[in-house]
């Protein structure tokens, strides 16, 4: 098992570092399978040939709700296809033939699913990360891929832009509302459906979920909504509260301490999360519990009524 730590450079600006460190490894390598990186909330990144040709992660939409919760593709329409196509892992083949889109349509959803799921797992922090070379490739890919470099530049661009949010109150635990302005600014359509969405109540996920947008093109809106005035920021729950939930804790102690993350080959195989249900949003406030367990103390949130 090798250790990757975190670039001197990143420490301080981010939590990126092992994510990172992982795409120019194994882009280099040439790698083939799945990083399943360990976060609040993590998610996993897929690669084939050392190209990122898909990512998730509970905390940014993938392609499912990009599409259906935008309206490009009806439930129906979508149902139908993953029916005939998913089994034989033709999916994308099957939204192509039945025209809900075209090739470029394929490739520009899943390379901004893969970009925004990137930005939102850098964004919550990565701990450690496993790499599993058995692992299916997802139902929905980019093809050829993303070149690991390229990724990464794209990844601190983004990450230095969220920085910059940071002194309008801006995160992605923030629970903006709407403000009245002194004068009148003018506001485009999409913006408009975004205003319509905060009510001091809603996580930038959420509503990027509600929308069917991705996490950072919300989170540049808001700032820009901010900026003008129209929105504001609450305050951030109880210390401890995530946006995100955590995922269930280990069922054993960590392998790695805190600080210390590491990346390795897993030894054991593991079923793939399902890549057609998509992390469902909340509707509101979110209660929590606190529960007690042999590791760190973890918020987490019930479903909404």
């Amino acid at each position: 098992m090798a250790s990757e730590a975190q670039p001197l450079g990143e420490r301080g600006r981010d939590h990126a570092g092992v994510l990172t460190s992982a795409l120019t490894r194994r882009g280099r390598q040439r790698f083939t399978g799945t990083l399943r990186m360990d976060g609040s909330p993590g998610g996993t990144v897929s690669m084939r040939d050392g190209l990122v040709v898909a990512a998730s992660t509970p905390a940014a939409p993938g392609p499912e709700p990009l599409l259906l919760r935008s309206g490009r593709i009806s439930e129906a329409d979508w149902s139908a296809a993953f029916t005939a196509g998913a089994p034989e892992g033709r999916l994308e083949r099957e939204l192509v033939a039945r025209g809900l889109l075209g090739d470029a349509g394929v490739q520009v959803i899943t390379r901004a699913a893969v970009a925004d799921a990137l930005f939102a797992m850098a964004l919550c922090g990565v701990r450690t990360c496993t790499a599993d070379p058995d692992d299916p490739a997802p139902l929905l890919a980019s093809d050829p891929g993303l070149d690991a470099e390229r990724a990464i530049r794209e990844i601190r661009r983004r990450l230095d832009l969220a920085h910059s949010w940071a002194a309008l109150g801006l995160s992605i635990r923030s629970r903006p509302r709407t403000a009245r302005p002194a004068g009148a600014v003018p506001v485009n359509a999409q913006r408009q459906e975004l205003l319509a969405r905060v009510n001091g109540r809603r996580t930038p996920r959420d509503i990027a979920f509600a929308l069917g947008r991705g996490l950072f093109p919300v989170m540049s809106d808001l700032a820009t909504l901010i900026a003008d005035g129209l929105a504001t920021v609450e305050p951030l729950l109880a210390e401890g509260s995530e946006a995100v939930p955590d995922p269930e804790p280990r069922s054993g102690p960590t392998d790695h301490p805190p600080g210390h993350p590491e990346e390795g080959i897993r030894s054991r195989s593991a079923p793939p999360p399902h890549q057609g249900i998509p992390y469902q949003e909340s509707a509101g406030l979110p209660r929590r519990r606190h529960r007690s367990t042999d590791h760190e103390p973890r918020f987490q949130r019930k479903p909404p009524d």
